[in-house]
C-alpha cells in the first residue's frame, strides 16, 4: 500500500513541479510565458540578474465550471474545496448524514431524503455509488491563472481494518482560452467487520478551448469499483445485546462477529466521454479608450446565437463474483455458482441544436435553445438457462425533441424551463417538463430569496427493472410508464440564516424492488429472492426541510431538520424526522489560522406504527415506523425488507467530535468518530438492517493546495 500511495502522490505532484520550472513573465501579463533570450533570462528582466531570486506574485485565482450534457451550457460553480466542516467531506453518510449505507467507506448508499434521490437512471447499479462517482454534468472543469494542484488524504484505523482515501486535482491554462487537467481518486476501505472491503478508483482528464467563434469541452472519465459482500451480521444481538452473545468471552470485536457471506464481490467498471462543441455567430462592436494623447480602438465580438453539438458516450459493465456455492442462501441458483454473472450497458447520445444567447440585446432578457437528440442503448445479459451460457443483446433507440427557455443574468429574477418529448423509438410517448425560478428582493439591508421548482415526467422504468438475467435473479416484465408530478418551493432570509424548503410529489406506477424470499418451515432456513413490482395506484410524498443557523459571536449552531410523509410507507418507507445538528466554536488565531472546534449529531426517527395516540379507543394520530430498505448483495441494490422478520431502524443519535484547522493553503482535521457508542440504552446503531455502523475510532484528513 505504501508503494501505491507514493506512486499516487508523485503522479499528482510531478506535473505541478514540471510546470513550475517553466520561465514566466514577471509582470503577470500575457499568458504567463516570457520571451527567452540567449542567456535564459526573461526579456522583461534586468540583464544579468539571476531570475531565480526575483520577487514575483503568483496569482491564485481559480474558477470552476460544469457543462450540461444536453445543451452544452457552461455554468460557473464554487470550486470543490470545503473549508469549514471539512471533517464531513470523506464520510459516506454525506455532509449532513442523510445516507443509509453498509458501514464501510465507499459502500453502496441510499438517501433517506426522498427528494434527493436520483430519478431516471438507466444503469441502476451506479446509483448507490454516488458517494464516489461524479456525473459528467457535475464534473468541475478548472480555469486557473497559475498551475494548480490539490492533494487530499483521509485516513482512519490501521493496516488491518483501516480506511484511506487520496484525491488529486491538477489544472493548467495556456492563455485565457485553453486549459487542461485531470483528477485522480482512490478509496481503500479494509472494513471493521469481516468481508466488507472496498477498492474504488477514478481517473478523469479534461480539456477545453473557448474561442470567440469556435469552442469545445472534453471530459474522459474511467471508474473501477469493487467491494466485498458479507450479507450483514448473522445475529443483530452482537450489537444490540452483546452480553447475551459473549459465550464466555468478555466481548466480540467487530472482526469476530459472524457474517452471512464470504468470498463474494461486486464489480462495476464505468467509462464516460462527454464532448461538447459549438460555433458562435454574432457581430463586432467597436469601442474606444483614450490614453493620454492616444486613442485605442477595440473590436469586441458580441455573440448572438450559437450552433451546438454534444456527444455523450457511456460504456458500463457490472458483474457479481462469488467463489462459494450459496445454494443454502438464495431461493434460486439459475447459473452455476462459478459462472459469469455479468451485464453491460452502452449508451451513445448525440444532441444538436441552436441557442439564442442571453443578454446580447436589452430588449430580449432571456435565452433559449431548441434541440434534437438521438440515443442508442444496448444492454447485454445472460440469456440461456443451464450449463451453457450465451449473451443476448437488447437494443433501444429514441429520437427526442426538446426546448429550453432561461434567464440567468440580473439580480432580481431568474428562471430555467426545459421540455422534451420522444418523437420515435422505444420510449415513444415519454415526455418531461421541468423548471425552476428564483425571485430575490432586498429587505432591511439584506435579501429574501423565493424559489419554486417542479417537474412532470412520464417515462418508462429503467431497463433493468424490466429485464434482468443473473445467477440468482431472473425476470422479464412489461411495466407501464411512471408518471411523476413534483411541486416545490424555497424561502430563504440571509440575515437570520434561515432557509425553508418544501415539496410534494405524486407518483403513479411507482417501480420498486420487493423481497420475495421465504423460510423453510422444516429447516428454518431463509432463502432470499428479489423481484421488481409496480404500484398501480398513486403515492404521495410530502416533505419539508428547515435549515436554521444560529450565530452568537464565535459560537455557532447549525441545524437541518427534515420532516417527510408517504402515503404508502409499506412500499416507500421514509423516516418521519431526519436531523443534523452541528454545535461548534469558529474563530481565527493570530489572524491567519482559522479554527473550528465542535461536535455534530445525526438522528432519524424509528417511530413504530403500533404506537398510536388514542382517545376512548379512537386513533387520533398514526405514526409510521421506519423499516429502512434492506440490501441485496447479489444485486447491489436496496429493496424492501421481508415482512416476516422486518426490523425498525433509527432512534439512535450518532455523534462525532472534531477539530478543523485552515492555514493559508492547508486544511487539516481530526475526528473522534461515533463517540456516542455505548452511551445510550438503545444500541440500535444500524443504518441498514443487519449492517452495523462502524465503532468509535479516530479519523484525520489533510488537504494541500499547490500553486505554480
Amino acid at each position: 500500500m505504501k508503494q501505491r500511495f507514493l506512486a499516487f502522490v508523485l503522479l499528482i505532484v510531478l506535473p505541478a513541479a514540471i510546470f513550475s520550472q517553466a520561465p514566466r513573465r514577471l509582470d503577470g501579463g500575457g499568458n504567463g510565458i516570457a520571451d527567452i533570450n540567449e542567456r535564459g533570462v526573461g526579456a522583461n528582466a534586468t540583464e544579468g540578474r539571476d531570475s531565480t531570486v526575483q520577487d514575483r506574485s503568483v496569482p491564485k485565482d481559480i474558477k470552476a465550471f460544469t457543462i450540461s450534457q444536453t445543451l452544452g451550457e457552461m455554468t460557473y460553480v464554487e470550486p470543490d474545496t470545503v473549508v469549514f466542516n471539512f471533517q464531513n467531506a470523506p464520510l459516506t453518510e454525506g455532509m449532513n448524514g442523510e445516507y443509509n449505507y453498509l458501514g464501510n467507506m465507499g459502500s453502496p448508499r441510499l438517501s433517506r431524503i426522498f427528494f434527493h434521490r436520483p430519478v431516471g437512471e438507466q444503469f441502476i447499479f451506479a446509483s448507490p455509488l454516488d458517494y464516489f462517482l461524479t456525473k459528467s454534468d457535475q464534473f468541475q472543469f478548472l480555469n486557473t491563472k497559475s498551475p494548480y494542484t490539490n492533494v487530499t488524504y483521509y485516513r482512519a484505523g490501521n493496516q488491518i481494518n483501516g480506511e484511506e482515501r487520496i484525491k488529486g486535482k491538477f489544472g493548467v491554462n495556456a492563455g485565457k482560452r485553453f486549459g487542461i487537467g485531470f483528477n485522480l481518486d482512490y478509496v481503500f476501505g479494509r472494513g471493521r467487520y469481516s468481508n466488507q472491503a472496498t477498492a474504488l478508483f477514478d481517473a478523469a482528464g479534461f480539456a477545453y478551448y473557448h474561442g470567440e467563434h469556435y469552442g469545445f469541452n472534453l471530459l474522459v472519465d474511467y471508474d473501477k469499483l469493487k467491494w466485498a459482500e458479507n450479507g450483514g451480521l448473522t445475529d443483530d444481538r452482537y450489537i444490540t445485546d452483546p452480553t447475551s452473545m459473549a459465550s464466555g468471552k468478555t466481548s466480540y470485536t467487530p472482526a469476530d462477529m459472524p457474517v452471512k457471506m464470504e468470498r463474494s464481490w461486486n464489480e462495476n467498471v464505468l467509462r464516460t466521454v462527454l464532448f461538447e462543441q459549438h460555433f458562435n455567430m454574432g457581430f463586432y462592436k467597436s469601442r474606444t479608450d483614450s490614453l493620454k494623447d492616444t486613442v485605442v480602438v477595440h473590436h469586441d465580438f458580441i455573440p448572438v446565437m450559437k450552433v451546438f453539438h454534444t456527444a455523450n458516450f457511456d460504456y458500463d459493465a457490472r458483474r457479481f463474483i462469488t467463489y462459494k456455492d450459496r445454494s443454502n442462501y438464495y431461493a434460486y441458483n439459475i447459473l452455476p455458482y462459478d459462472s459469469l454473472d455479468a451485464t453491460g450497458y452502452l449508451s451513445v447520445r448525440n444532441t444538436g441544436g441552436l441557442t439564442l444567447i442571453e443578454g446580447f440585446n436589452k430588449w430580449i432578457p432571456f435565452g433559449g435553445s431548441a434541440y434534437l437528440r438521438h440515443e442508442f442503448r444496448n444492454f447485454s445479459l445472460p440469456d440461456t438457462l443451464g450449463n451453457k451460457e450465451t449473451i443476448s443483446q437488447y437494443r433501444e433507440q429514441n429520437i427526442t425533441l426538446g426546448g429550453n427557455l432561461r434567464r440567468t443574468t440580473g439580480k432580481a429574477f431568474h428562471f430555467d424551463i426545459t421540455a422534451e418529448t420522444v418523437l420515435a423509438g422505444t420510449d415513444l410517448g415519454a415526455f418531461s417538463l421541468e423548471g425552476k425560478g428564483e425571485l430575490n428582493f432586498p429587505i432591511k439591508g439584506d435579501s429574501i430569496h423565493i424559489g419554486v421548482d417542479g417537474f412532470m415526467k412520464n417515462t418508462p422504468p429503467s431497463f433493468y427493472y424490466r429485464h434482468f438475467h443473473a445467477q440468482h435473479y431472473w425476470w422479464d416484465n412489461d411495466f407501464n410508464k411512471e408518471f411523476r408530478v413534483h411541486i416545490g418551493g424555497t424561502l430563504a432570509y440571509d440575515r437570520t440564516h434561515t432557509r425553508l424548503t418544501a415539496g410534494v410529489e405524486n407518483i403513479l406506477n411507482y417501480t420498486y424492488l420487493d423481497y420475495a424470499g421465504y423460510t423453510d418451515s422444516d429447516t428454518h432456513t431463509t432463502y432470499h429472492n428479489i423481484q421488481p413490482l409496480q404500484c398501480p395506484s398513486n403515492i404521495q410524498v410530502v416533505g419539508a426541510t428547515l435549515n436554521q443557523n444560529v450565530v452568537l459571536g464565535v459560537l455557532h449552531w447549525d441545524n437541518d431538520i427534515t420532516a417527510q410523509y408517504t402515503t404508502r410507507n409499506d412500499i416507500l418507507p421514509l423516516p418521519l424526522i431526519n436531523i443534523y445538528s452541528n454545535l461548534y466554536l469558529q474563530f481565527t488565531y493570530a489572524k491567519v489560522l482559522r479554527i473550528q472546534l465542535g461536535a455534530d449529531m445525526r438522528f432519524f426517527s424509528d417511530i413504530n406504527i403500533d404506537k398510536d395516540y388514542k382517545t376512548n379507543g379512537t386513533t387520533l394520530i398514526s405514526f409510521p415506523g421506519y423499516y429502512a430498505p434492506d440490501y441485496a448483495p447479489a444485486l447491489g441494490q436496496y429493496h424492501l425488507q421481508s415482512q416476516a422478520d422486518r426490523v425498525l431502524i433509527g432512534g439512535y443519535p450518532m455523534t462525532n467530535a472534531y477539530a478543523n484547522f485552515h492555514l493559508k493553503q492547508v486544511r487539516v482535521y481530526v475526528m473522534f468518530y461515533h463517540v456516542t457508542q455505548g452511551l445510550f440504552k438503545t444500541a440500535n446503531s444500524f443504518y441498514v438492517p443487519h449492517y452495523p455502523m462502524n465503532p468509535r475510532w479516530f479519523k484525520l484528513g489533510l488537504s494541500w493546495n499547490f500553486w505554480d
